[in-house]
């Protein structure tokens, strides 16, 4: 190639030196492959890939900065590319439509090359090969980064979702997934499951007493209680208000009355100190059943739910066991 072409290049040695994706290639090597392509200035929003045109064509950022959209059915998808990368190899690649709308973000300087002198040039050069393969890897995975962060910020949202912001216990919609699936496994292995209902005795008197942040603390409290007097391997829930529910995997009515005395006790020994100086005593009453062939979630806790009545009803403060046949058993 003699000098007087070289003046006719698009961008220069060094430019061209500069630029990312012709790392380790010659400039002799491609430059011919350059004489019919040009540089312009974008300012910003110009659009300089389109979807709705057929053209292909490669584009490299020189300055300034390019931003890439992608609609699909999972929502509009966006990435930038910085100086040095180009967009439209994939529409080349693959002898495509482009997919996405590429828009100068800010004023830039860009290298619009032809689709066939791109397709030519990597022909051409082994090096320029290499370096289209590491930036689109780069990218595959800046864009599997962000997907990843996506599914964890959907995952802790639908945790969130599950949670009772309030006590920190899970909710109704938790209990609709683990229980079902809990009975599902008891019922299959015919393991023990029993499930108790929990009522804070005299809730509105506190509310209507102290106020509703007072009554928010005694919930807290009465969560926080219930988690320390109980295993690890059992699940308690904010069933709604003043009501919590519990599962508890491979338990016996036996131990079930042991656990949940236990909880009685140290409910009652639980006394919510408010900013004011008020004390504000606590107690429950708890009614447990045990899991028998065909349960569901609604039929066991419904079970639960009666003992609990029928606690509260002969005194409040105490623990009942739907015993089915043999009838409601206080302690």
């Amino acid at each position: 190639m003699t000098h007087d072409k070289l003046e006719t290049l698009p961008i220069s040695r060094d430019t061209f030196a500069q630029l990312e994706i012709f790392k380790n290639v010659q400039f002799e090597k491609l430059a011919g492959f350059l004489l019919d392509s040009k540089v312009i200035e974008a300012p910003t929003g110009t659009i300089l890939i389109d979807p709705d045109s057929s053209e292909q064509k490669l584009i490299i950022l020189i300055d300034g900065s390019l931003e890439i959209k992608l609609e699909s059915k999972g929502g509009i998808f966006s990435n930038i590319i910085k100086p040095g990368h180009c967009v439209g190899e994939t529409a080349i690649f693959n002898n495509i439509k482009p997919s996405g709308v590429v828009t100068a973000k800010e004023t830039s300087h860009v290298l619009i090359i032809p689709a066939n002198s791109a397709m030519a040039m990597i022909r051409a050069s082994h090096e320029l090969c290499l370096n289209f393969l590491q930036i689109l890897s780069q990218r595959l995975r800046s864009n599997n980064q962000v997907v990843c962060e996506e599914q964890y910020h959907i995952r802790c949202m639908e945790e969130f979702a599950k949670v009772d912001p309030m006590t920190g216990l899970h909710n109704r919609r938790w209990l609709e997934e683990m229980y079902t699936r809990e009975m599902a496994r008891s019922n299959m292995g015919n393991f023990k499951l029993t499930a108790f209902m929990i009522d804070v005795d005299h809730f509105k008197r506190v509310n209507d007493k102290f106020g509703h942040l007072a009554g928010d603390q005694v919930l807290i409290s009465v969560a926080q209680t219930l988690i320390k007097s109980l295993r690890p391997s059992d699940m308690p829930v904010r069933y709604g208000g003043e009501e919590f529910s519990v599962f508890l995997p491979g338990t016996t009515t036996d131990n079930a009355k042991i656990i949940a005395e236990r909880i009685r006790q140290n409910m009652e020994n639980t006394n919510v100190a408010l900013p004011d100086g008020n004390i504000v005593p606590v107690t429950v009453s708890i009614g447990f059943a045990e899991r028998i062939d065909g349960d569901t979630v609604v039929s066991l806790i419904d079970r639960a739910d009666k003992a609990l009545y029928h606690a509260k009803k002969n005194g409040r403060n105490r623990v009942c066991m739907n015993a089915g046949d043999e009838g409601l058993i206080l302690f």
